[in-house]
C-alpha cells in the first residue's frame, strides 16, 4: 500500500498533555513559521484530485493518505475549509483517509449531514 500525506491547511494550537512535544511546532520554529497561524494550502488544497499529464491520480487508488499532520482535521479556524476537505475525500472513495485528531470532541458537529449515523462515529 502507497503512504502518502495530505495537508490542505496548516498551523495548530496545543490542546492536551499530547501536544507538548508536537513536531509541527518544533519544525516551524526552525523555520522562523508562526504555528499558531491556521492557513489554508494554497497548492495542496486539492492533492488528492490532482492528476498526472496521463489522466491518473497522482495519489494512487489503495493508498493511504495521511490527512493533516500539519494541523488537525477538526481545528476551528479550519470550519470554513472544512465542506469542501469532505466533498474531496467523497470524491476520492478509492483511497483510505487517515484522520487523527486531539479534537474528539469537535467530529460529530463537523460531519457532513449526509454522513449517515452521526451518532455512532466516536
Amino acid at each position: 500500500m502507497t503512504k502518502s500525506m495530505w495537508s490542505p491547511w496548516h498551523g495548530c494550537h496545543k490542546c492536551s498533555a499530547g501536544c507538548k512535544n508536537c513536531y509541527v511546532f518544533y519544525l516551524d520554529s526552525k523555520h522562523t513559521k508562526d504555528t499558531n497561524l491556521v492557513t489554508r494550502s494554497k497548492t495542496n488544497f486539492n492533492l488528492p484530485l490532482k492528476k498526472t499529464r496521463g489522466g491518473e491520480y497522482k495519489l494512487a487508488s489503495g493508498s493511504e493518505i495521511a490527512t493533516c499532520f500539519t494541523s488537525d482535521f477538526f481545528i476551528e479556524e479550519a470550519d470554513p475549509w472544512r465542506e469542501e476537505a469532505w466533498e474531496i475525500i467523497r470524491q476520492r472513495q478509492d483511497v483510505n483517509f487517515l484522520i487523527c485528531t486531539k479534537r474528539a470532541e469537535r467530529i460529530i458537529q463537523c460531519l457532513p449531514a449526509d454522513w449517515g449515523d452521526r451518532k455512532s462515529v466516536v
